[in-house]
């Protein structure tokens, strides 16, 4: 099966929207989470130490969650709505660039998976135009990138250090 469906002359992504944005969530704020947890299983470093594995779970989850909160209370209302879903996405594209910043947290990939859901890229999605899907898409590659980052820093900073 392929990771795009085509939907008339527009493609949309094979994940549902729910699966999108969760998925987000779980590749970014929840495995940068395990991997501070593995750190304090498995190394001799003390958790408790200034920006430490500790400090760093606290403040992932916070940040994280409070994209979590953010991106569903603006994009659950908006989603059934073209019009409405056409802000929400430009709103949530531009709140995932904002706050890249934060990307250890996850909130921006977060953010961007609700910003490519209300621009239409997720199965069963309506397909937006203009500045809604250029947001939604921009969106889901802040999404892609963070997951990468989270992936890719704490493995890095394991093999190299």
């Amino acid at each position: 099966m392929s990771a795009a469906a085509t939907t008339g002359n527009r493609t949309a992504l094979g994940l549902s929207a729910p699966v999108l944005v969760g998925g987000a969530f779980v590749l970014s704020t929840v495995v940068n989470i395990c991997f501070q947890v593995a750190e304090i299983l498995f190394t001799d470093k003390d958790p408790y130490r200034s920006e430490g594995p500790v400090e760093s779970i606290q403040s992932i989850a916070l940040v994280g969650g409070i994209g979590l909160v953010l991106a569903l209370a603006v994009a659950l209302p908006l989603a059934g709505k073209p019009a409405r879903a056409r802000v929400g996405a430009i709103v949530l594209g531009v709140l995932a660039l904002v706050s890249v910043p934060v990307f250890w947290s996850g909130a921006p990939a977060v953010l961007g998976a609700a910003a490519a859901w209300l621009a239409g890229l997720a199965k069963g999605g309506q397909p937006q135009t203009g500045a809604a899907r250029a947001f939604g898409i921009i969106g889901f590659v802040v999404a892609v990138l963070v997951i990468v980052a989270s992936f890719v820093g704490p493995l890095a900073s394991a093999l190299f250090n």
